[in-house]
């Protein structure tokens, strides 16, 4: 696919996709599978599989190495004893009260494109600008 067809695609989704509220969770890896350090998601996880089912559908369609989870990647590429010092370092930083945003409304997505193994650029920010769904009455018919 061009860039220009990638972009199309996604915000075709974005444009259907009600902005959701995500809550960060604690800090897991993905070991013995690959050497990554991430914090899940204690809510919104639900809302991510299902822009990525969304954005995993017809042009932009491929193959997956690993089944989607949604999370937020810390660290990657870690020796064995980096990556349980990295472990240890988040979970102490993550549990801490004090530490910065842990929730917020996903009303956005970025798209980015890959350069080499450490650099990504960004491409496009879009905004998340479905409609929720229209609330059903159970009202009966309008009195005149």
């Amino acid at each position: 696919l061009t860039r220009r067809q990638v972009l199309e695609a996604v915000k075709r989704v974005a444009e259907r996709t009600v902005p959701f509220h995500l809550r960060l969770g604690s800090v897991k890896t993905f070991r013995p599978v690959t050497p990554v350090v991430f914090v899940g998601f204690r809510r919104g996880a639900d809302g991510l599989r299902s822009l990525h089912r969304r954005l995993s559908r017809g042009p932009l369609r491929g193959p997956e190495s690993f089944p989607y989870v949604p999370h937020l990647t810390l660290a990657q590429n870690l020796d064995a004893g980096r990556l349980r010092e990295v472990l240890a370092l988040s979970r102490k930083i993550f549990s801490s009260t004090g530490t910065g945003v842990k929730s917020w409304l996903a009303d956005s997505l970025a798209v980015v494109e890959w350069r080499s193994a450490s650099r990504w650029i960004t491409l496009a920010p879009l905004s998340l600008s479905g409609l929720p769904p229209k609330r059903r009455t159970t009202a009966g018919p309008a009195r005149r």
